[in-house]
């Protein structure tokens, strides 16, 4: 893997890191405004609007950072890596599509009728709220498998990415609060999506941007010859004269 990809990796890290706490202050602005449980209310507000939009471009910059980890991880640990890669990726990519069906369907549908237009169709939460509960669920329960199976690999390797194993391993309570919130509107639900989920991802994207910022720096490092050697110098020329 070449340096340039790492250093896009460690970029895409601290933007992820960026986005959550923009994300997190862009919600409790909303919610300071418009009661959580309002969604007519809250689908007309800017700040919960821009919220959506900082998840949505974490997860797009999320998939590229598991993607480049687990590369780094499958070179000594394939199987397990490449398993909690694939699983955390096909996680991800249901949250983007759960956020997508809120934010473009369901959230166009609920502005309209708070607008008093024709909303597009009758009933705007019906079929497409069943679809994102079930794009919730996948995330849920994919993100548990992928957090297994990479903290499981990054704990035999050695080093910082040792440490990102236990980070990663410590969020699985985390998720199966997740795994058991899908479908549930309720005040603990509400500190799991707006705090504990947002602050564990941030932790994570920090410890995995100091693994790839090691690994950049290791590679970086001249060979020097090791303490209690001496360098061989080359023999002198037939013929030179030693001054």
């Amino acid at each position: 893997m070449s340096n340039n990809i790492l250093i896009a990796a460690i970029v895409c890290c601290v933007l992820c890191v960026l986005l959550s706490i923009a994300a997190v202050s862009l919600y409790q602005c909303a919610y300071s405004l418009i009661d959580p449980y309002n969604r007519l209310a809250l689908c007309l507000d800017n700040y919960y609007q821009m919220a959506n939009w900082a998840f949505l471009l974490y997860d797009l910059l999320h998939l590229f950072v598991i993607a480049i980890f687990a590369l780094v991880l499958a070179q000594s640990f394939n199987w397990e890596a490449w398993m909690g890669g694939g699983a955390a990726i096909i996680s991800t990519l249901a949250d983007i599509a759960s956020i997508s069906v809120n934010m473009f369907i369901v959230m166009a549908g609920q502005r309209a009728l708070a607008l008093g237009k024709a909303p597009g169709f009758a009933t705007p939460e019906a079929g497409y709220e069943v679809i994102s509960q079930t794009l919730d669920f996948a995330n849920a329960s994919f993100g548990l498998v992928g957090i297994l199976f990479l903290g499981t690999a990054a704990i035999k390797a050695t080093g910082i990415s040792k440490v990102v194993g236990w980070v990663l391993l410590a969020g699985l309570p985390l998720g199966f609060l997740q795994f058991a919130e899908v479908g549930l509107r309720m005040p603990w639900t509400l500190f799991v999506d707006a705090w504990m989920t947002p602050l564990a991802e941030i932790t994570q994207q920090i410890v995995i941007g100091i693994a790839f910022w090691t690994i950049l720096r290791q590679r970086q490092q001249p060979n020097h010859p090791e303490r209690g050697t001496r360098a061989v110098r080359n023999p002198p020329l037939k013929g030179s004269v030693a001054g």
